[in-house]
């Protein structure tokens, strides 16, 4: 029973930092705010945050864990396909999470993830898999991401969306395809 209260707790602070990022910047926020309106204790929110970051990390984990990786999506044949979502797609559709992907922090978040190797589907395997150095596939990614980022919270109207969303992606293709030789 105490890993289901655990559990429950868990998700009550977390929706509490949604709820609170939907008015606030993430640096505004204090612990003390977080666990009034998760309805926990102070201790109950450092058993499982040791600050307002760490519980905006998990969001930003539950986020990314449906996304499609990286090199999947470049080699998939129609990105409209039933399962995990891109990247770009997920990030104009975050529903709760649209807080979360607006926040200044949540690139830097990213960039750090990937760099640390803790992003499923090893999103930067798909750079490292050309036979680029670390920091080659590191500088690729950070640009097709900030990219991403930046066209997909853009006002594009959502009927004209796919058409962009098909043109980047064969930018992306083609620069894949041109970063394939040996880079010097």
């Amino acid at each position: 029973m105490a890993d289901a209260r655990f559990e429950k707790s868990g998700a009550a602070i977390r929706e509490a930092l949604l709820r609170l990022l939907v008015a606030r910047r993430l640096d505004d926020i204090t612990m003390s705010e977080l666990a009034r309106m998760a309805g926990v204790s102070r201790s109950t929110l450092y058993a499982h945050f040791g600050n307002v970051q760490e519980a905006y990390l998990a969001l930003v984990g539950e986020f990314l864990a449906g996304l499609r990786s990286l090199g999947a999506h470049l080699h998939c044949g129609d990105c409209g396909a039933a399962g995990e979502r891109p990247f770009c797609v997920a990030l104009r559709d975050a529903g709760p999470y649209a807080p979360v992907v607006r926040d200044a922090r949540f690139l830097p978040t990213l960039f750090a993830l990937a760099e640390e190797g803790g992003l499923a589907g090893g999103m930067l395997d798909a750079f490292l898999g050309l036979g680029m150095s670390r920091l080659q596939a590191e500088a690729l990614f950070r640009f097709q991401m900030s990219g991403c980022y930046a066209v997909a919270l853009s006002e594009v109207p959502d009927g004209e969306w796919e058409v962009v969303q098909r043109t980047l992606d064969a930018f992306v293709r083609g620069g894949m395809g041109a970063v394939r030789v040996p880079l010097g």
